[in-house]
């Protein structure tokens, strides 16, 4: 993974599986409902990959000015590039850290106050990447070698949809699989000399102490419930009045909601792609097995009709012996 700048970012977040749809992101985010509806924008950039890194489009849920009685809650759906580049930017390629620029895939979430590129934003341009879930590298207990787990909402967790403030959705979101992980962001846009918008995104990040990501990790994603999500897509409130619920939901879930299992080292190599990626190291090994297991079955399948057809041919070129009856 690339190293960190030092504009207080930390990568830990840095590879996901995105299986979402534009469709489905809209009702994750509220769908239809009284008074407006819930916007997509650019959805044909987000692409199904199950081993995703930074700077490739991940749907991303803000609120955006409507018209109605609802303006202040209507919402937009849109992919957004991961890897943030500030609007005060000179170039790009300064925010790129794959290019050696600075890595803001992530940032932390303590002090964010105290840093112009995220202040800013924390009012204004908050945001919710959905993802299906994320990978994180464990230290393996030699101290050398890396585990590869997967960190996923548990298959009863219930939070599928963010709520509207007092408001039922008018359609309900379809339950297949599991939910979404909602997770906060901060956006920004940056514009080059032809004038082309570059919508891009961070996720924060927050202390995992006293949960299960604690043994992975020394960050986490700050995850949001649907009544935490609701809250940090109401940019009336202050970013100063909820951050201390917003951290205090995220931990709660972070210590009830989460699975997290190892996967094989398929994911290391971010050119693998397929579903095979998030399987368990356990599935994953039982399938390998069953492909081997397998062909030596095909293959001495084959070898014995291929046996049984030489010793038909075998048999067809003996000579008929003629009997004179006479």
């Amino acid at each position: 993974k690339p190293g960190t700048s030092p504009l207080d970012s930390c990568f830990m977040c840095g590879r996901g599986a995105l299986t979402l749809s534009g469709d489905k992101c809209r009702r994750i985010a509220g769908g239809a409902r009284r008074g407006g509806v819930t916007k997509v924008r650019n959805a044909e950039k987000l692409k199904t990959k199950y081993n995703l890194g930074p700077m490739n489009y991940v749907p991303v849920v803000r609120s955006v000015e409507g018209s109605g009685p609802y303006a202040n809650f209507d919402r937009e759906v849109c992919a957004m590039r991961w890897g943030l580049v500030p609007s005060f930017a000179k170039n790009e390629e300064e925010y790129n850290a794959f290019k050696g620029g600075n890595s803001t895939f992530n940032a932390r979430i303590e002090g964010a106050e105290t840093r112009n590129l995220w202040r800013r934003l924390l009012d204004k341009r908050r945001c919710i990447v959905l993802f299906d879930g994320f990978y994180e590298w464990k230290a393996h207990v030699d101290g050398k070698t890396k585990i590869p787990m997967f960190i996923r909402n548990k298959d009863e967790y219930d939070g599928h949809v963010i709520p509207w403030p007092k408001e039922e959705a008018e359609e309900d979101e379809k339950r297949d699989g599991h939910a979404p992980l909602l997770l906060a962001g901060l956006y920004d846009t940056w514009q080059d000399d032809s004038k082309e918008l570059l919508e891009s995104v961070t996720i924060l990040t927050m202390d995992p102490q006293h949960t299960a990501m604690e043994k992975v990790h020394d960050r986490m994603p700050v995850f949001l419930t649907p009544e935490s999500a609701l809250m940090w897509l109401d940019l009336r409130l202050p970013f100063t009045e909820i951050v201390g619920s917003v951290l205090k939901a995220a931990q709660a879930h972070a210590q009830s909601q989460l699975l997290l299992y190892e996967v094989s080292s398929l994911v290391s190599n971010i050119k693998n792609e397929s579903p095979d990626c998030i399987l368990s190291k356990k599935e994953y090994s039982a399938k390998q097995l069953t492909k081997g297991i397998g062909r030596f079955f095909k293959s001495k399948n084959e070898g014995a009709k291929q046996q049984e057809k030489e010793g038909k041919e075998e048999n067809s070129e003996v000579p008929t012996k003629i009997v004179n009856l006479d």
